[in-house]
C-alpha cells in the first residue's frame, strides 16, 4: 500500500451529472479524433494523434499517438473538449505499442492548461504506475508503485478522483490511493503520452462523482 499527502488550499466546484462513453467508431480513420483539442490555446499541435483500425481494440478502433514529441519538449496531450470536472471516475484501456526510450501513457485530470494537471501514468519500460502533479510545467511524483505493465498488451486504467483523494486501479485491481490538494478546481481530462511512446487508447469512459 502506498499513500502520499501534500497539504494545500482547496475549494469546491460543481460538475455535470451525466456519464460519458466516448464513441471512437464515429471517428474517421486516419484523421485526428474529433472531440479532442490537440492544439490548446492556439499552440503547436500536441503530438500526432489519429484514429486507427486495431483488431485488438474493443470496437476495432483506437486513438493512437504515434511517438511524435511535442514542441518545446512538452508532453503530447489530447484534451477531451466536452467535459470539465473536478470529481470523476475515468476508465480507459491503453496499449504501449512501441517506443525506444519511453513506452506507456496515461490520463491527465483537472487540467487547466498544458502545464497544470494531475497525471496517472503507466510506464511499461519500468513496470510502474505513478500519480504525479504537473504544476507550471514541473512534474512532481506523489505516488509510484511497481506493477506488471506489459508492452504490446491492453491494460485497463481506472482513476477515481474525488476532492483530495485519487484511487488508482490497474486491470480491475487497486494499486494505490494518493492524496493532494494543490489543484482543487474543475478541469479538463486528457490522454497523455511521453517522448517517443507509440500508444493506443480505447474504451474511454467518464463518470462524474458527487
Amino acid at each position: 500500500m502506498a499513500i502520499a499527502c501534500v497539504m494545500c488550499p482547496e475549494s469546491g466546484v460543481s460538475a455535470p451529472d451525466t456519464a460519458t462513453k466516448i464513441d471512437l467508431e464515429q471517428g474517421e480513420i486516419g484523421a485526428p479524433p474529433g472531440e479532442f483539442d490537440l492544439s490548446p490555446s492556439g499552440e503547436v499541435k500536441q503530438g500526432s494523434w489519429t484514429v486507427v483500425r486495431d483488431a485488438t481494440a474493443k470496437t476495432g478502433v483506437a486513438i493512437e499517438q504515434a511517438g511524435v514529441k511535442s514542441a518545446e519538449d512538452r508532453f503530447p496531450l489530447a484534451i477531451y473538449k466536452p467535459a470539465s470536472l473536478k470529481n470523476a471516475e475515468i476508465s480507459l484501456r491503453l496499449n504501449a505499442a512501441g517506443g525506444k526510450s519511453n513506452q506507456g501513457g496515461g490520463v491527465a485530470v483537472r487540467l487547466s492548461s498544458p502545464q497544470d494537471y494531475y497525471l496517472v501514468q503507466l510506464d511499461a519500460l519500468r513496470d510502474r504506475v505513478l500519480l504525479s502533479l504537473v504544476h507550471t510545467g514541473v512534474s512532481e511524483e506523489i505516488v509510484g508503485v511497481d506493477a506488471d505493465v506489459a508492452s504490446h498488451a491492453w491494460h485497463t486504467l481506472t482513476v477515481r478522483a474525488k476532492d483530495d483523494e485519487f484511487v488508482v486501479s490497474l486491470d480491475g485491481i487497486w494499486v494505490f490511493t494518493g492524496f493532494d490538494k494543490t489543484l482543487s478546481q474543475a478541469g479538463r481530462i486528457a490522454l497523455w503520452t511521453k517522448g517517443d511512446s507509440v500508444t493506443r487508447f480505447d474504451q474511454i469512459e467518464i463518470a462524474p462523482l458527487p
